[in-house]
């Protein structure tokens, strides 16, 4: 996987998968963690690419790929 400025490995997965559809709880359950602790990540994730939602954070995590 490619890194991508900014973002850890983990942080990376979860955009992945939020790009896929998934909802915190599936992807909790997908990387065997708590659901708040994707909450926290995505937190996270979310001041590093400056966005304020899920919708804004796929456009920006896109974004890096181009």
């Amino acid at each position: 996987m490619k890194k991508r400025p900014g973002l850890s490995v983990q942080e990376e997965k979860i955009m992945l998968l939020i790009k896929g559809g998934l909802i915190n709880k599936e992807i909790a359950s997908v990387m065997k963690k708590s659901p708040d602790t994707i909450k926290y990540h995505l937190k996270k994730i979310y001041r590093k690419l400056g966005a304020g939602n899920r919708v804004e954070a796929i456009n920006k995590f896109n974004d890096t790929i181009k």
